[in-house]
């Protein structure tokens, strides 16, 4: 049984001064801003469209550093570097992976209340998190933008698993993910013959586990009092709108609005299953009554050992909990 949540829909905290600003490249003169670079991202493409646009950086006042990522997880180190030196922005330029990677390192150091802000310049293959934040697919146009952008506060998804006997804890932007969702991931990360699909391979990947899918039963409660116990073969806890190269099963998810978007699916038949992920695929809402959404700042989840995926990553399991920091990221936004 299901106890559905209802909340009003708040405005995002934010720390002083976080409206939106232009910025005018003062704080590079002290610490030059760095660029993440993923040349693997998108099977080497991200490498390819990089030499294409890198000549931009000629024309900033103070050049970024540009340091190219060497092994998995490379991504958050040099992100704590950059931001534990002073430097103003911290760009990850690669796919999803690569931001994910940048915004734990920035996140860990609490960069931005030191100042340090996050840009994205989309190179990958499903770019989720630029959809979300409307930004344009041309990386060119992004770097010109970037020189004197605006710069404001917005929300992150918080992950508490478990992982053996400890505790650790993942930053997200677009969402996490429990139960078919991690399979998917899993499946798409070990075969390159789906990565050749691009954005399709999670679409792809994501038929081929329904066949094999199962429901499991899963105890939760929110922050407001709101709690069951459900059978699930999917459940999604949304910070962003986008998720799975362009798949929105909370279009009204915002990195603006201090809420996490929750959508439990529940054990629906296999052919039924595929209609609604079908629709889903084609940018369409949910419509079946077993299929339930709702609203809130925390969750917390337990059951079965499940492994929890947050923004394409898998580090930790259930017992789980999922929150929101509202404002908790610094993002510089191209003009």
């Amino acid at each position: 049984m299901v106890a559905k949540s209802r909340r009003a829909r708040r405005k995002s905290p934010r720390p002083e001064g976080a409206r939106h600003k232009i910025f005018d490249g003062a704080k590079d003169v002290q610490a030059p801003p760095v660029l993440v670079l993923n040349p693997t991202a998108a099977r080497g493409k991200a490498g390819r469209a990089w030499q294409r646009v890198r000549d931009e950086l000629r024309c900033w006042r103070t050049m970024p550093t540009v340091v190219k990522t060497e092994r998995p997880g490379h991504g958050i180190e040099i992100a704590r570097s950059a931001a534990a030196a002073g430097s103003s922005l911290v760009i990850a330029a690669g796919g999803d992976g690569t931001a994910h990677e940048v915004v734990q390192g920035l996140m860990e150091v609490e960069a931005s209340a030191s100042g340090t802000a996050f840009a994205h310049l989309p190179l990958g293959t499903g770019c989720d998190l630029a959809r979300g934040l409307g930004l344009p697919l041309n990386p060119t146009g992004i770097l010109r933008g970037l020189r004197k952008g605006r710069e404001l506060y917005i929300d992150v998804g918080v992950a508490d698993m478990t992982a053996g006997a400890d505790t650790v804890r993942r930053y997200f932007l677009n969402a996490a993910t429990v139960g078919l969702g991690p399979a998917v991931v899993r499946r798409v990360k070990t075969s390159k013959r789906l990565q050749s699909f691009g954005k399709r391979a999670y679409s792809l990947a994501a038929l081929k586990e329904l066949f094999n899918a199962r429901p499991y039963q899963v105890s939760w409660r929110t922050d407001d009092g709101a709690s069951g116990d459900t059978l699930m073969l999917q459940l999604f806890i949304s910070n962003g709108p986008s998720v799975a190269g362009g798949m929105r099963p909370s279009p009204n998810a915002s990195f603006s609005n201090g809420e996490l978007h929750i959508v439990m699916v529940g054990a629906l038949g296999l052919m039924t299953t595929l209609n609604q992920f079908l629709r889903l695929e084609r940018r369409r809402p949910f419509t079946h009554p077993d299929i339930h959404s709702f609203v809130c700042r925390s969750i917390d989840l337990e059951g079965p050992e499940l492994d929890v995926e947050t923004d394409g990553e898998i580090v930790g399991s259930l017992p789980a909990r999922l929150w929101v920091r509202p404002g908790g990221l610094l993002v510089r936004m191209p003009a």
